[in-house]
Order: structure tokens, then sequence, then C-alpha cells
């Protein structure tokens, strides 16, 4: 279901009447935010510190309201509790360091928390916990009876998410998803949402800082900048059209980019568009082969 923000603004401390007739400035975290989030995308949101991703994320499922404008869910506003509480539902948001939320004595009572606040029989809820465990990649029969607490940082991170899962959302929300993992535990944990994205149809929001995974994952990117939108567009146009404003701002653009822009500024003709190291390395390999043939 779709997410549409029109007009969006918020503050954590709107102005009283008295201090909009002695002429004070509301202060915004977010500031005029529109946009729609479509069924089925991966949608990264950039930003640095302070410029209103976390605002903003919890504005997709109702957990804040806009002071001004409004955000649609399905075309019904989120500022309705009702229409929240039933969007809750829908959109499961993983916050960072979700692992830290973790309460229950076992694997298994953790993640049925969510499908039993549901009020779904128990059989049900049995069937949930096993496909949600199996959709992170952690084995049922040996870890649904353990203390999430004895587990590594890792499997206790995926536990969590298969908390959010186990609900069956229809949007994923990750927060910064790969925050203080190790190298491993980090690509393994990007490869399992990007085959939730692929396999599941899911729509993913994904905050990150990292315009590594942003550049791999996104199908496009909204960049923050002081509580406003600065861009909002595929990664390949966001990094080959603004690389200097996004460095002006506080963030950069991908490495295997940088390279290229690089390359291209020296002579060498690279066609102007989005390249991954992999891809890149294809490029100049066929700007050198040609090059030599054309030498020979």
């Amino acid at each position: 279901m779709s997410i549409a923000f029109e007009q969006v603004s918020f503050s954590y401390t709107p102005l009283t009447k008295r201090q909009k007739k002695a002429g004070e400035v509301q202060r915004y975290a977010l500031r005029n935010v529109s946009f729609t989030l479509n069924d089925g995308e991966f949608l990264a949101i950039a930003g640095h510190t302070g410029s209103g991703k976390s605002t903003l994320v919890q504005h997709l499922n109702g957990l804040a309201n806009p002071t001004e404008g409004r955000v649609l869910w399905n075309g019904k506003d989120l500022a309705d509790r009702k229409n929240a509480t039933c969007a809750r539902g829908d959109i499961g948001v993983v916050f960072q360091y979700p692992e830290h939320q973790l309460f229950a004595e076992t694997v298994y009572e953790d993640v049925a928390f969510g499908p039993r606040n549901m009020g779904l029989p128990e059989n049900e809820v049995d069937s949930r916990i096993r496909e949600a465990l199996a959709d992170v990649h952690l084995d049922f029969d040996t870890l649904s009876e353990r203390s999430p607490f004895e587990l590594s940082g890792g499997q206790q991170r995926r536990v969590a998410f298969a908390g959010v899962l186990a609900m069956r959302p229809t949007t994923l929300v990750l927060d910064e998803p790969v925050a203080g993992l190790d190298p491993a535990s980090r690509a393994d944990f990007l490869d399992l949402i990007k085959q939730l994205h692929e396999q599941r149809n899911l729509t993913v929001v994904m905050v990150s800082h990292n315009m590594n995974d942003i550049a791999l994952l996104a199908d496009r990117m909204l960049v923050m900048h002081e509580g406003e939108v600065a861009f909002l567009g595929t990664p390949e146009k966001i990094f080959t059209k603004h690389a200097v404003e996004l460095r002006e701002i506080g963030l950069g653009i991908p490495h295997a980019q940088t390279l290229a822009n690089q390359l291209r500024a020296e002579g060498m003709p690279l066609p102007e568009k989005l390249y991954l190291p992999e891809s890149l390395a294809d490029e100049i390999a066929r700007i050198l082969g040609e090059s030599e043939a054309a030498q020979s």
C-alpha cells in the first residue's frame, strides 16, 4: 500500500498562540516534505545527523503526526488513531539496534509477541514464527527454545527482525539496519534485505549513511538536509549529477563512482552512469582492451 507525504512539516515544540503573537519563529525538524512511496520499491533515505531522517521515519506509520500537512496510508490520514493502528500492522519498523528490544526468555516467545497481540490463534502464531525464523535464516529446531541473549549479535538482530516479519507487513522500514555489525554479518544482513525485497516483493525503506549500500540496493533515494528534501531520484541520477552538492551537505558518493568521476576527469572516456565496483572494472577493462587493439 502506498504512503504519501503531502507538504509535511513537523516541530517538536510547536509555538503557543502567545509565542506566535510575539513574532517568535517556529523551528522545524521537517519542512515541506512531499513524496510518495510506491508499492514494491526500495527507497533509501540519506542525510547527515540532524537532517530529519529519524523524524521522517516516525511519520511513516503514525508514530509521529505532522504539525502541518498530511501523511496518507492507502489514502487514509495517519493522524487518525484508528488508521495509524491499522497501518502499524502493515508497516513494520525496525529501529537501530533492534536487539536492544529483545525481552523474552526464549527466541520463540520473543518472535511470538507481535502475532499474539494481533489475537491470532496459537497454531497461526506457531506457523508465523517458523516462517519468520526461516526468512532470516535461523534454524527453528536449533534456536527456538534458546535465550536470545545467548546468541551472537548478528543472530540477535535477526531474531528482532523476525519479530517484525512475523506480523507479515507489506512494507519494511529499516533505520540503519546494519549499524554496529561486523563486516561478515553486515554483508549477510544486507543480502537478506535484498532477498526479502526481491523474492517477497516487500516495499522497503532503508535509512543509511552508506552510499555504497544505497547504490547497490535502492531503486530511488531521498536525500534530507536541514529537515527538507534536498534530492529525490534514482541513485544513478543523484550520484552522477549532484556529487558536488552531496559533498557540500556532508555526504559522499559511492567509492566506485568517485573513482569513475576522477578517471573521467583525467580523460578516460567513461560513460556517465552509476558504477558499482564490478561494472567499473568491466568498463575499464573494455576501454583498455580497445586501446590496445587500436595500437596493435
